[in-house]
């Protein structure tokens, strides 16, 4: 059950979270602040990246310690 909980909250942390701050981190302004801040393609891409790598790593651990 414990398993089942921290998995849950680090799939919650995942999917909410994290995504949520980093697409309002890189909100859009004026034309001049587009050419200093990363594209919201880019945003889009390093978060679902940093997502499955989450996953991926909460995978291999769970794999390996039973």
């Amino acid at each position: 059950m414990g398993r089942m909980i921290r998995l849950l909250s680090a799939i919650v942390l995942a999917f909410v979270i994290v995504p949520g701050q980093v697409l309002a981190a890189g909100g859009g302004g004026a034309e001049d602040a587009a050419h200093a801040e990363p594209s919201g393609l880019l945003m889009v891409t390093l978060t679902i990246l940093s997502i499955l790598t989450l996953i991926v790593m909460a995978f291999f651990s769970f794999r390996d310690n039973g």
